[in-house]
């Protein structure tokens, strides 16, 4: 077990679906220091062996989603190694050897002054642009010390301290893909939990396949198949009392003006559209429901 003091020990868990050979090699760079486990979402496992390094392969041998197969990594770290702190990684995430030692030292420097603090995230660049990705809708004061209390943040490159496991639950897997990480936050801020970002620590990851510019405003374009997972997720989210209004009214308004002109802007735009309805309908299903 990786300790960077005698009280705190980290542990990482990544997640695969059909990696390229540079993610691979990545995430071998890491396990090279680090324990952890690497959650393989492939049909066909990609690594032929039950140790990477310091890191345990888990071929799930088909594609159980980002909140199944992170659920199953943190069972995993926790039954071998008991961490204090894990860090999630996505595939196409690159972080240095030392990412996760310096993420959990912000993390422990800043809940010193914000003892609710349960999860913390680095600023992301974007790989394509090497720009930090900013919304345009939300933004966010940071301290002194360059924290910004969010209700939200994403699940890659971020720090989790496990005890917030128990009181939050893990990862909400029917949701599959798309706000996982969201909903989890939002569950920890009812909960009196606390997430955050840090502008000390940065982490290249790449957001969606390509970019559309319409005028300054950028969109992020994804695989067609992901906006049924967006759309089915938001109507699901819009009925829990814990997510923020200011998010289901922004998410909501963002959502329709795509549906007018996707199919008329955007490459595949009519796959993507179809899958948008297709998601409304099954967000509208009773027999579908998350986390209560």
């Amino acid at each position: 077990m990786e300790r960077i003091s005698k009280e705190t020990s980290i542990a990482l868990v990544i997640v695969f679906l059909n990696p390229s050979q540079e993610d691979i090699e990545h995430a071998k760079a890491l396990a090279i220091k680090w324990d952890g486990v690497i959650v393989d979402n492939s049909v066909n496992p990609c690594i032929g062996e039950e140790l990477i390094g310091k890191m345990q392969y888990i071929p799930l041998r088909g594609n159980r989603g980002i909140a199944e197969a992170q659920n199953i990594g943190i069972n995993a770290v926790m039954s071998k190694w008991a961490p204090t702190h894990v860090v999630f990684l996505d595939q196409d995430s690159r972080a240095s050897v030392s990412y996760p030692e310096e993420i959990v030292n912000n993390f422990l420097r800043i809940k010193k002054a914000y003892s609710s603090l349960c999860c913390l995230g680095p600023t992301v660049i974007n790989k394509t642009t090497g720009e930090e990705y900013k919304s345009v809708i939300h933004t966010y004061a940071s301290t002194n010390d360059g924290f910004s209390l969010r209700t939200h943040i994403i699940s890659s490159g971020c720090c989790v301290e496990t005890t917030a496991f128990e009181i939050v639950g893990f990862m909400d897997s029917r949701m599959f893909i798309d706000y996982v990480d969201y909903e989890w936050c939002w569950r920890a801020n009812a909960k009196g939990l606390g997430c955050g970002l840090t502008n000390n620590v940065t982490l290249v990851h790449k957001v969606g396949k390509r970019e559309l510019s319409l005028g300054s405003y950028k969109v992020i374009i994804s695989s067609p198949n992901r906006y049924f997972y967006q759309y089915r997720n938001f109507i699901w989210l819009i009925r829990k009392k814990y997510v923020p209004l200011q998010w289901k009214f922004s998410t909501g308004v963002k959502f329709f003006f795509r549906l007018l002109y996707f199919p008329l802007l955007v490459r595949e735009g009519v796959s993507c559209w179809i899958n948008m309805i297709n998601g409304i309908k099954s967000g509208f299903n009773k027999s579908d429901k998350v986390h209560k």
